[in-house]
């Protein structure tokens, strides 16, 4: 029997499995994405998963890696370090914290670890629950995120004629082109939509970039988030 692994992890999904066992999806700060099979959790014994697994929060995690034809490990312990309970006082930090980790598991990898990514999703998670700045600090994880996958857009000139974006002309973005697309460069592609006017310090701008983030992120995924769309329709307009 291969020996048990401990790691830090944030709960980002749980599925049942059976009547009484659950597949717990954790993103780990030295082994990334990490699915695993919690038996019995549902039921609660005194031997084990007493206390269970709750989805967004932080943890010490002990689990028995997948060997052969196995697809997940086996949870052999879980120590609860941080439920962010401020997440469930209002409804945009709970579906902004929702919608951080639907975005990690849609864009990470089985295996795949990324420290600075754990960090900032710790940090965000923390200051969520804080109820800080929700819409930019949802904005500074995008960014954080597309930074590690390697995705970060350039949005300073034109992706295609490399002329520098004249403040107050329209614009587009293309997620396919990884940024700007000027007026006269726009018309070659297809997969495209509006940039907003960068006003870096307003409230709407925040939203805006929000928006255009999620946008991109849906582009590389191939796929829409749940989570956002709840998340986006209870934002203010402005």
């Amino acid at each position: 029997m291969a020996a048990a692994l401990q790691d830090r992890a944030v709960v980002i999904r749980l599925t049942d499995f059976s009547e009484a066992s659950q597949i717990v999806s954790f993103f780990t700060q030295e082994h990334g994405l990490t699915r695993v099979i919690a038996k019995g959790i549902k039921r609660g014994t005194k031997k084990r998963f007493e206390t269970g697994v709750d989805l967004l929060e932080l943890g010490e995690l002990g689990y028995a890696p997948a060997r052969g034809a196995a697809e997940l490990g086996n949870l052999t312990s879980w120590l609860q370090l941080d439920t962010f309970q401020g997440l469930r006082r209002e409804l945009p930090r709970l579906y902004g914290g929702l919608y951080v980790a639907e975005l990690l598991g849609a864009l990470t990898e089985d295996g795949d670890p990324d420290e600075t990514l754990f960090r900032s999703t710790v940090e965000t998670l923390l200051t969520l629950a804080q109820g800080q700045n929700v819409i930019g600090c949802m904005v500074k994880y995008q960014i954080s995120l597309l930074s590690c996958i390697g995705y970060v857009p350039q949005m300073d000139r034109c992706m295609d004629c490399q002329r520098p974006r004249v403040a107050g002309a329209p614009a587009y973005f293309s997620s396919s082109a990884g940024g700007l697309i000027c007026r006269d460069c726009e018309p070659h592609h297809v997969e495209k939509r509006s940039a907003p006017n960068a006003t870096p310090a307003s409230a709407q701008s925040d939203l805006e970039m929000l928006s255009l983030y999620d946008y991109h992120l849906r582009q590389i995924a191939g796929r829409g988030f749940k989570t956002a769309d709840q998340f986006f329709s209870i934002l203010p307009a402005g």
